[in-house]
């Protein structure tokens, strides 16, 4: 017997059999599915087979696209977990090394997004999104939704369908608003709306189910929302919350920090109208003099060197970036 030629034989049907059950797998993904046959580093299979929601391969497709993601196939955005053909978990934090997130900076969130019904966590930490398009509250299934060090200045509508959110954390962005839907998030137990622009909360808010002045067993408050602009009708569970100017540190989220509430978020700018100018000198020496600053509508502006009181030093300060032309920022 010719045992190279035999050898090589046994060798094609090997070949052979592997493609051909290669191929009969692949065939056996329901409609609507596809199969991968195989995973780079940065998707795993936490169930199922590997056949993958085409839906889901579109979304991600389409985020690739809307920011010029530098990656191949959808299944290397990110950090991915995939059961039973949907995607579950996306660690998507902006991350330059291109490990453990997205290596670039996502600037927008396409509409298709919404599609991804099936995500469970969701982290979109250090990107330079100012919006989420509308489709986000299709996403009913996720439990822990992480954005913070955005630039995001509203959230959807509708983020009440989020039913099941257990976490919620938005911090240091530039939101300046809260829907009022977000009062039907009846799961939620870690709210966390800290270093955003926010000057008014919606009343309903108290009856969400969070301990608003407690932590948890590492140290995380359940909530926390100072370095914000709540001055005025503050709702009584926030009002009185410990964690009324709390915040983490931007960069050591693990370390609580003192944030207080900025209520003069102009300074210099005492008669309100947007703008430093003469009048608004005018304004303080005169309130200076008459020892009333802090009775005018925006008395507290005057206080340009902080140390809590009207006086000479404050109208020099004023003075000086009136005519410099850099008053804004003070």
């Amino acid at each position: 017997m010719n045992y190279k030629r035999y050898n090589k034989f046994l060798t094609y049907i090997t070949i052979l059999l592997m493609i051909g059950i290669s191929f009969i797998y692949s065939q056996n993904c329901n409609e609507g599915y596809s199969y991968v046959a195989e995973l780079p580093e940065t998707a795993t299979i936490s169930s199922g087979d590997s056949c993958f929601y085409n839906v889901d391969i579109n979304a991600l497709n389409d985020l690739i696209s809307a920011n010029n993601l530098d990656y191949d196939i959808a299944l290397e955005v990110g950090n991915q977990t995939w059961g039973d053909g949907r995607l579950t978990v996306l660690v998507g934090t902006f991350n330059p090394n291109g490990t453990s997130g997205i290596n670039s900076q996502l600037q927008v969130i396409p509409e298709s997004f919404g599609d991804l019904t099936g995500l469970a966590l969701l982290y979109l930490e250090w990107h330079s999104l100012t919006s989420l398009p509308e489709s986000f509250s299709q996403l009913t299934n996720l439990v822990s939704f992480t954005i913070n060090n955005n630039w995001l200045t509203h959230l959807p509508s509708e983020i009440g369908n989020l039913s099941n959110l257990y976490s919620l954390d938005l911090g240091y962005n530039k939101i300046e608003s809260i829907p009022d839907s977000i009062c039907e998030l009846e799961n939620l137990v870690y709210l966390l709306l800290f270093n955003n622009e926010l000057t008014t909360v919606p009343e309903c808010i108290c009856d969400l189910p969070v301990d608003w002045s407690g932590f948890d067993g590492w140290g995380i408050p359940f909530f926390g929302i100072g370095g914000n602009y709540l001055c005025n009708d503050i709702p009584d569970c926030i009002e009185s919350s410990s964690n009324f100017e709390l915040s983490l540190d931007q960069f050591y989220y693990l370390t609580p920090i003192e944030a207080p509430q900025d209520c003069c978020p102009n300074l210099g700018d005492l008669n309100g109208d947007g703008g430093y100018n003469v009048l608004d000198i005018v304004t303080l020496a005169n309130c200076v003099l008459a020892g009333d600053c802090s009775d005018l509508e925006n008395g507290c502006a005057g206080d340009l060197n902080g140390d809590g009181g009207y006086n000479v030093l404050d109208i020099v300060t004023l003075a000086n970036c009136v005519l410099a032309g850099n008053c804004e920022g003070n």
